[in-house]
């Protein structure tokens, strides 16, 4: 009874993230309305950035400049929702933060982001996917529908941890996963950064070089 009574759970949580996902895939098929932006803001290496995002797609990747390059599309299905989306990008020193407010429902933001190539990351997103690329530094990534995947090097990190409540969690050179319905997968090196990324429903992929 114990093994039916769980496995009846576990199609139940699959079921109701499914239906939680349709909403967004519905949304992403046909936008009425977009609009482009950019930004540029000087930074300094080593420093810290803390980004927040609803719903979109985020690339981080490395630049040439101690500069924080933000450029951005926001859409949406309502004309008023793109006028009303709105960015706050701040740096304070060597702690810079940068958050997306949509203002109504099926609007998105696809967001890249060049940062120096020294810089700590500071991630919460709510759906989308989230690509990070060649940058050095510590990462906290959570992510809450959608994948995740870290340029990481492997000689780069002294703690790995990597997670999911439901999905995989793929690695080159960072050992074994464990769990079932959802993987975990812990590592430990001799470099000198912290990598804790965490999926609740999706993937998250570490590619070593």
């Amino acid at each position: 009874m114990a093994g039916k009574s769980l496995v009846r759970f576990t199609l139940h949580r699959t079921v109701l993230f499914c239906l939680l996902l349709v909403p967004f895939a519905a949304a992403s098929d046909h936008w009425d309305y977009e609009e482009s932006h950019s930004d540029v803001r000087d930074f300094v290496s080593g420093g810290t950035l803390h980004v927040r995002l609803s719903v979109g797609d985020l690339r981080i990747l490395r630049g040439e400049s101690n500069k924080i390059r933000l450029h951005y599309t926001v859409k949406s299905r309502r004309e008023s929702h793109v006028k009303n989306a709105k960015v706050d990008f701040e740096v304070r020193g060597s702690d810079a933060s940068i958050a997306f407010h949509a203002s109504g429902n099926n609007t998105q933001f696809d967001v890249e982001l060049e940062v120096p190539q020294n810089t700590n990351l500071d991630v919460h997103e709510k759906v989308g996917d989230l690509t990070v690329e060649d940058i050095e530094g510590d990462k906290e990534l959570t992510l809450r529908v959608g994948d995740i995947r870290v340029d990481a090097v492997h000689s780069g990190y002294r703690l790995v941890h990597a997670s999911t409540s439901i999905g995989d969690v793929n690695s080159n050179g960072y050992g074994e996963t464990s769990g079932w319905l959802g993987k975990t997968l812990k590592y430990h090196g001799d470099g000198k950064y912290e990598l804790r990324a965490h999926v609740s429903v999706g993937d998250i992929t570490l590619e070593g070089r």
